[in-house]
């Protein structure tokens, strides 16, 4: 198991709260959007049809699963994400989200912090397993 994660150094990351003004179009005009530190996406680029579609992610961080006699699969990834205007008003702060391939699952910082707890828990898990594979294998 592998994981691909942003190059970003921790010193050279900006703090959560931090925002800048950058260039956004919106119903075909260029504007001006505050816009997270975190944020990687291309305003300009990726034009919105109201403001109210402007959304803001982070890099995507990769879960990759390697298996027997093929190259590593796309397993998981995760981001950050802020969609200012959402209904849904834990989506209106600073999120965690997490994609399998369907919908993903939209986490709160503490549900992120208690998902990677059960990650950890989890890879422990593998970990002994492939011990137990090692030692069983041997014989």
């Amino acid at each position: 198991m592998s994981t691909t994660v942003s190059t970003r150094s921790r010193e050279n990351s900006p703090t959560p709260l931090a925002t800048r003004f950058v260039p956004a179009v919106v119903s075909g005009t260029e504007i001006q959007i505050q816009c997270p530190a975190w944020c990687t996406i291309d305003h300009v680029a990726d034009s919105n049809g109201c403001i109210e579609d402007v959304w803001h992610s982070s890099d995507h961080v990769d879960l990759k699963l390697p298996h027997l006699g093929d190259s590593d699969d796309l397993f998981t990834y995760a981001y950050l994400g802020l969609d200012p205007t959402s209904s849904i008003p834990g989506r209106r702060k600073p999120f965690v989200l997490v994609e399998d391939g369907g919908e993903g699952y939209h986490m709160s910082p503490d549900q992120a912090d208690r998902f990677a707890d059960n990650l950890e828990a989890f890879a422990a898990r593998i970990r002994e397993m492939a011990r137990v594979a090692r030692i069983g294998g041997a014989q």
